[in-house]
């Protein structure tokens, strides 16, 4: 996603954007969107320097870690960026560091790309170990049943 800030002006102001999950670089290896992703940014230009809190909505596919179904599951992530223009030729990432190891996301004062940290908000707002739902009662470690669906082969023949 790209911002063409000749076109932002200066103070605060606000940008919706409906975008493909592929366009911000978003694999199927990194989650399964289903859909676009929603994004309601909120930013703050000071001369070069810029202030981005974004809003991303989304919907996610994802394996139960108890059950192996797959759910869907609806994120709402927020995210911040700061972004400076660069200065010095010489500088070649699009990120910087400062002394206290906070990122600064560079520009070169015509276009923002904000695709990294977008990307990045999704991955790291997926659950480490999704569930379908909290009550869910997993597999059976013996025969391999879905216990939600009822009681499995080995509570049936213990019961009969």
């Amino acid at each position: 996603m790209k911002i063409d800030l000749k076109d932002l002006p200066q103070g605060g102001s606000t940008l919706d954007f409906e975008l493909p999950p592929g366009s911000v670089g978003i694999s199927p290896k990194d989650a399964t969107v289903e859909g676009p992703l929603r994004l309601h940014l909120s930013l703050d230009r000071r001369g070069d320097e810029i202030w981005i809190r974004g809003k991303l909505h989304l919907l996610v596919v994802q394996e139960c870690s108890r059950c192996l179904t797959d759910f869907r599951e609806p994120l709402d992530l927020d995210f911040e960026v700061f972004c400076a223009k660069v200065h010095s030729p010489n500088v070649v990432s699009a990120s910087l560091v400062d002394g206290e190891d906070e990122g600064v996301h560079v520009h070169d004062g015509r276009i923002l790309s904000i695709d990294d940290e977008i990307r990045e908000a999704v991955i790291l707002g997926l659950s480490m170990k999704p569930l379908c739902k909290e009550t869910c009662a997993g597999l059976c470690p013996t025969c391999g049943d879905d216990r939600n669906l009822g009681p499995c082969r080995c509570a049936r023949a213990a019961a009969g």
